[in-house]
């Protein structure tokens, strides 16, 4: 498969959803609910289907997840150190700057790029990315953004630890691993149910990611969402790049997957969040510029672990 042929289909679905909702042929206010859908049923079925089938170490590899988080959390303290140097930058804008390199749009355009890349494996990727996203990631950032309003910032990252652990995704996550582990059978028409859900969350997910851009705006901070963007697309996975290759025994195609996780633009909910500390229109940018840029660096990645791993 060329690289174009795997990067085309899922920008043209972000296209469609961009220009749908640009057009106003779908309201900007259906998106949400769209988006609610894929977090909340088809994506969580995705990793229930994916992973019940697999053994606990293959479905949480603790070298797949030291090394994803060490990486991850690695590139959000570098950046976090940098953005504290920046002129007029606080310590919440500089957690909003530190989440945009090193937090992935896993669900929406991570899984989708992956599946086509290394196949069905992906999703136990998916899983294993989210909870470093959701335990480790967001909450720092988050606990950074409450500390700038003088506020506990401990209480937000608790709140939003607790928020991670409810997350769908990692409840299914759970579910599954229990299905596994017990080696209980589901019936034939749940689990076919449960296919048909997984089947529809890749394309749906492209298409609200599309739609979710088509509300934002782009202007007056370029400069410092041109610097997050390129920690995102390019420090981010070279960063797990490198901590996946240090461990021993671990697959190619988790190598190959991980490393496109961590190359895809930052989380679609990263204005919302950016918001929490006054960095709205930054953080607009920044994922703006990313899922624009990403069209290139996408491609790049896959031609190079292409001729580095084999998957």
């Amino acid at each position: 498969m060329s690289v174009l042929s795997t990067i085309l289909p899922l920008f043209a679905l972000i296209v469609l959803g961009f220009g749908c909702v640009r057009a106003g042929y779908i309201p900007a206010a259906h998106i949400r609910p769209i988006g609610d859908f894929v977090i909340k049923v088809a994506l969580p079925a995705l990793i229930f289907n994916a992973v019940s089938g697999l053994s606990l170490g293959e479905a949480l590899n603790p070298g797949f997840l030291a090394a994803y988080g060490g990486a991850s959390a690695l590139v959000f303290a570098a950046a976090l150190a940098f953005a504290r140097r920046v002129p007029g930058a606080d310590i919440g804008t500089a957690g909003v700057v530190a989440l945009g390199m090193a937090c992935s749009n896993s669900g929406f355009m991570g899984y989708p790029l992956a599946l086509n890349v290394i196949g069905p494996e992906a999703a136990a990727l998916l899983a294993q990315t989210m909870v470093v996203e959701n335990i480790v990631i967001i909450p720092a950032a988050l606990m950074l953004a409450e500390a700038r309003g003088g506020g506990h910032g401990w209480r937000a990252a608790w709140r939003a630890v607790r928020g991670g652990l409810r997350n769908p995704i990692l409840i299914a996550l759970g579910a599954a691993l229990a299905v596994s582990v017990s080696g209980l059978a589901l019936p034939e028409f749940l689990g076919e149910a449960i296919a048909m859900l997984s089947n529809v969350a890749s394309p749906i997910a492209l298409f609200v990611l599309g739609g979710t851009l088509a509300s934002l705006s782009m202007a007056g901070v370029r400069g410092l969402a041109a610097v997050i963007v390129t920690g995102k697309l390019v420090l981010h996975p070279v960063a797990v790049f490198a901590g996946l290759m240090l461990v021993p025994g671990l697959d190619d195609w988790m190598i190959a997957g991980g490393t496109l996780f961590a190359a895809v633009p930052m989380l679609s909910i990263y204005p919302l969040l950016g918001s929490r500390a006054g960095a709205e229109m930054l953080s607009a940018t920044a994922l703006l510029m990313a899922v624009v840029v990403s069209f290139v660096t996408l491609s790049v990645w896959i031609a190079a672990l292409e001729r580095v791993v084999s998957f």
